[in-house]
Order: structure tokens, then sequence, then C-alpha cells
């Protein structure tokens, strides 16, 4: 952007010249009346001093007053006096106009030069700005890049170009992290489907041997219509699962955060497993002294459930033990069973949706169920940590800062 495009297309430096002719013009109509004044003054000291050369002064003399009465005693008959106007005087008008023009012209040279100084000090920000501009235009293409430093150091300029560059930090970073979230929508939503399509194949296949097989056995078309039951009853707990994770995703959770006893909502919790329990032949036992801690019991009771399901379906145990205590601005809840344990290399992967759904035996137990305990532990103000020892047993201790 050159000056004449900066002067056209900002109002700023036009006003200002505006600005400048309308103070000239008030400052010529003031400075033409005190011309008057001051050319008055020295016509009036002109006179003055030819009434006392008039009557015996030297010339190159300031003129005092008995001088100046003798020269008018002596002037008397011609009509000049000391007190006569001296706008009648020969040369008044050229020496008023000298005066007006002198005065004038001053002014008008410095303003000029705080014109020209303020107008290249304007210029000089909107070159910062423009080069903040163009800075922008190029973080708009690629988020996240790096910013060159604009305008003196405390300068407006300077803080404009530095609120761009963290502006362009943290764009960088949401960006990230909408393409890490988008990235792993893709995945969540390719093993959802994945999942989904199993089932519905298996289902679709037992459907179309019962529709189109007459003669089958009894027990066999039993097996079949077992078959569809376990993976419609599948396809419900995952489609079930993946809406509460995508709602906690969201924020869209209203919990309704009271002091409520530990021991209720962990005995809660095990109650509800209690025929998934019986089914695998699993033993539970509640261990949780009288602790009163603020937590939303519907959804505290899902992260305990989902951690001890995993248990079921995953650790080939024959027990598990839910355990709290309290500490001092510390609370722990821990689920532990006495399986075959995780691998140490699966720890970091356990709470990724669909994590070990490869290897799992139930679709929606594994990844889901636990990322969901993940996000419930945090939204109390806590998280998870996984201890496990191979043979021996795994512990997912929850731990709530009060």
């Amino acid at each position: 952007m050159d000056k004449t495009d900066k002067l056209i297309n900002n109002r700023e430096p036009r006003r200002m010249l505006l600005m400048f002719a309308v103070i000239l013009l008030l400052f010529a109509g003031v400075w033409y009346l005190l011309s008057g004044a001051l050319a008055d003054a020295a016509m009036t000291e002109r006179i003055r001093g030819a009434l006392a050369f008039s009557g015996g002064q030297r010339f190159t003399d300031v003129p005092d007053e008995e001088h100046v009465l003798r020269g008018a005693e002596l002037a008397q008959d011609f009509g000049i006096s000391a007190d006569m106007n001296p706008r009648l005087m020969g040369g008044y008008g050229e020496l008023r106009l000298k005066i007006f023009l002198c005065g004038l012209g001053a002014f008008a040279a410095a303003g000029l030069l705080w014109l020209g100084f303020a107008l290249t000090q304007i210029f000089r920000v909107y070159g910062g700005i423009e080069r903040v501009r163009v800075q922008c235009f190029e973080l708009s293409e690629r988020l996240g890049g790096s910013t060159v430093t604009v305008g003196d150091e405390m300068s407006c300029v300077r803080r404009l170009s530095d609120s761009v560059a963290v502006a362009s930090r943290r764009l960088g970073y949401i960006n990230s992290c909408l393409t890490e979230a988008k990235n792993s929508m893709a995945d969540f939503l390719a093993d959802l489907s994945h999942q989904l399509k199993t089932s519905l194949a298996v289902i679709r296949l037992n459907s179309d041997i019962l529709a189109e097989v007459d003669c089958l056995a009894p027990e066999r078309r039993r097996q079949l219509t077992d078959e569809m039951t376990k993976n419609v009853d599948g396809m419900e707990e995952l489609v079930l699962a993946a809406l509460k994770l995508a709602k906690l995703d969201a924020d869209a959770v209203e919990y309704e955060m009271k002091p409520q006893s530990l021991a209720e909502t962990c005995g809660e919790a095990v109650k509800r497993l209690a025929p998934l329990l019986r089914e695998n032949r699993i033993t539970a036992e509640v261990s949780c002294p009288d602790i009163t801690f603020a937590h939303d019991r519907t959804w505290l009771c899902e992260a305990v459930e989902n951690i001890i399901k995993n248990a079921v379906d995953h650790a080939e145990c024959t027990a598990v033990r839910v355990e709290a205590e309290s500490i001092p601005s510390v609370v722990r809840l821990s689920v532990s069973d006495n399986g075959k344990g995780i691998p140490q290399e699966d720890i970091p992967r356990l709470f990724e949706r669909f994590g070990r759904a490869a290897k799992g035996r139930n679709m929606s137990s594994v990844g889901i169920g636990l990322s969901i305990a993940r996000k419930i532990a945090v939204v109390h103000g806590g998280d998870i940590t996984v201890y496990s020892e191979k043979g021996i047993g795994t512990k997912f201790v929850m731990t709530f800062i009060l």
C-alpha cells in the first residue's frame, strides 16, 4: 500500500488535511485582526518618533514625552498630534499586509511541518497494520503458521501483531484438536459400523435360513433364534453406549452433583449387574465405609458398572471387589479382579474407543465402556489409573480430589 492509496482509502489523513485547512483559515481571520492592531501600534510609535525628532531629540533615541509634546506644539498648525489615527499615515496598508503575510506564512510553515510529520507517523502505522493484515490472510491459508513481529516495542501495532501471533497459535491448536477429533470420530464410526454390520450379517443369514428352510429341527431353529436375539441385544447395547459417549463428548449431560453415600452407589452398581455376574459365576464384594461424596449417582454408577462389565467380559476372573477409602482431600474408588491381567503394552490404549475390540468377546464392552467411565471420572474431578499384573489380576482406581 503506497502513500496515495493510504491517503485515499483512509478517512483519518483526509480529516487531518481538512482540519489543517480549517485551522489555517481561522488563524488567518484572527491574525488579520491582530495584524491591524500591530500595525496601529507600529504607526503610533512612528508618529511619536517623528514628533520627538521635530522637538529636538536625536533620531536614534527612544522618544520621550517631553520632546514628543514639544514636537506636537510645533506641528499643531499642520493638524498633527500624538493621538492622531495611525491609519491615516502613508504606508499603513503595506505595513499591515507585511505583518499579516509574515505571521500567516510562519504559522503555515510550522503547521505544514507538523502535518507532514503526523502523516508520516500515521502512514507508518498503516504500513504496520497492512503487514499484519497480510499475515492474517496468510494464516487463514495455513493455520498455526509462524508470524513476523511488526511495529516498535510496546506500540499499538506491536500489540496487534502479538495478538495475531497468539490467535494464530490458538487457531493452530484448535485446528489440530479438530483434526484429531475428526480422525477419532471417523475411526469410531468405522469401528461402530463394522460391529453393526457383523451383527446384521448374522441376523440376515439366520432370518434367511428360518424363512427358506421348512424342515428345521426345533433345536436348530431355537439356536438360530437365540443367535439373532443375542446379536440384537448386542447391537442395542452398543448403540446405547455410543449415544451415551456422544452425549458426554458434547457436554450435553446435566449432572446432579450432591453429597451422597458412595457405598450405596457402589452397591447399586453391583446389584444391577447381579444377573450377569451369576451367569458368569463371578462373586462380587463391596467394601466401602460410610463415605459421603458429592457426585451424580446415576453416572458414577454407570462408570463402576462399565469397569465391572469389562472385567466380566475380558478378565476371565472369578471374583470382583469394589473398595473405597477417604484420605484428606482425596476419595479413592477401586474395582479389582483376580483375572488374567492386562498386558502392559495394552494399558495406554485401554480407554480408546474400540481400543481392544478385536480381542474382545463382547463388542460393546471394550473401548466404549471404559471411555465412558473415564469421562465420568473426569467430570467428577478425578481420573482413572490402571494397575495390572499378569496372572494376578487388574485394578482400576478412580481418584477424586475434593
